[in-house]
């Protein structure tokens, strides 16, 4: 690959996209107010790994962040199936989980609605669409090179053919 097209994937991605995609999901979680302690949107970090076949992308995030986008949180245990008791209406009665209520820590704590949870999601959509921004974005930076490459070729030989 030329110097100059990978420096500009380079630039692209690494200056741009990448701390883009952080902002663009610390924003999403802004609106949809999941700021209750700030450690979702104080948690992202990314970085680029040189791996054998060429470079990697990681993104990183506490993981209580993927049960807030799937609207599951406590009582959600893990291999259960996907049986989650805690959103039946049946269940959320008889456990006065339908009723506003304290939880927390005695002395503070926060008020519940009594509403099961819903999906917030701040993550996947957002993520698919930059993916495909960023494919469309590597597509021309390429497809400029290649532009230049033949053009240059092009003219090279009509130098010969004088």
């Amino acid at each position: 690959m030329d110097r100059d097209l990978a420096q500009k994937i380079d630039d692209y991605v690494d200056d741009g996209w990448r701390p883009m995609m952080v902002q663009i999901w610390q924003d999403r979680i802004e609106r949809l107010r999941i700021l209750r302690t700030g450690q979702l949107h104080e948690s992202f970090s990314s970085a680029i790994h040189n791996a054998s076949g060429g470079k990697t992308i990681k993104f990183r995030f506490v993981e209580y962040g993927a049960y807030v986008a799937m609207g599951t949180g406590k009582g959600y245990a893990k291999d259960n199936g996907g049986d989650l008791k805690f959103l039946d209406k049946e269940y959320r009665k008889q456990h006065r989980l339908d009723k506003r209520r304290r939880v927390g820590p005695a002395w503070g704590g926060h008020m519940t609605s009594g509403k099961p949870r819903k999906r917030r999601d701040w993550f996947s959509s957002k993520y698919f669409r930059s993916v495909m921004v960023l494919k469309e974005e590597l597509a021309r930076i390429t497809g400029e090179q290649a532009g230049m490459v033949i053009a240059n070729a092009l003219s090279d030989t009509r130098e010969v053919v004088k």
